[in-house]
């Protein structure tokens, strides 16, 4: 099995900017973005997990994306592992292979490993929820499925990033109450029992300051829901000017 340095440098650089450059800097040093169509950079960009629905282990994140942006702020490599449509139950049937580096197939056609073995990522970002609104799921299962994350990445000690739900214009007034429900949860509970959850908040972005979930930031969105390529450009600035990362935390925006 391929150690983590071996793992990295068969990789081939992506072509620009510190998204590559950290990569050849300094093997040991990842982070991972994670979650829905918005972790992956939809519409306009893919991850790599999500390449005509294929695991392409070496497609580079690109300006516009999350993975890009964030490794540009914190000069520390970021996996894309994004992929459009999911809530976050598929994130969480996938979460041991593609953020705790282990071993393990969920069945979804990608294998059993997207992370160099014997290694962890040193902060994961996570960007999911808006499809369990839109499917029906319950905020239970929302709030469970959350709590799986905080608790998992706390076990080995890993700053984890939140967005919150966000703005979207086919919000129904039952979605709403939800995902306000949820968002709630996540800055009162989990964020206040888990010491490595922080949590950013996205509705406040998304919505252009109104925090209104049925309204968009003007200018910062390609339709409804998914950001422009400035979009993603501005949140990840929004991020970095807004997020209280943990103490200690090896990444820093």
């Amino acid at each position: 099995m391929l150690s983590r340095r071996a793992f990295l440098a068969a990789l081939p650089l992506p072509l620009a900017g510190l998204a590559g450059r950290a990569l050849a800097r300094d093997s040991q040093d990842y982070a991972v973005v994670v979650g829905d169509s918005i972790a992956e950079g939809e519409p306009q960009r893919k991850g790599r997990l999500n390449v005509q629905g294929q695991f392409v282990p070496d497609y580079p994140s690109q300006p516009g994306q999350l993975s890009y942006e964030l490794a540009e702020f914190s000069g520390v490599f970021h996996f894309n592992h994004g992929m459009g449509g999911q809530t976050s139950t598929q994130v969480r049937a996938r979460w041991p292979r593609d953020v705790l580096a282990e071993d393990f197939d969920p069945g979804d056609g990608r294998g059993p490993r997207t992370l160099p073995a014997g290694t962890l990522p040193r902060l994961v970002y996570l960007h999911v929820g808006i499809n369990d609104v839109a499917y029906g799921a319950t905020a239970a299962t929302l709030q469970d499925n959350f709590s799986y994350f905080a608790r998992t990445t706390a076990a080995h000690r890993i700053p984890l990033v939140i967005d919150n739900i966000g703005a979207w214009l086919g919000m129904t007034d039952a979605m709403i109450a939800q995902a306000g429900e949820v968002n709630r949860w996540l800055a009162q509970t989990l964020a206040a029992r888990y010491a490595n959850v922080a949590v950013v908040d996205y509705l406040h972005w998304s919505s252009g300051g109104t925090d209104n979930f049925r309204v968009m930031a003007p200018g910062l969105f390609v339709d409804g829901l998914h950001p422009t390529a400035q979009g993603y450009i501005e949140l990840a600035r929004y991020a970095r000017a807004n997020l209280k990362l943990p103490a200690g935390s090896a990444v820093r925006y």
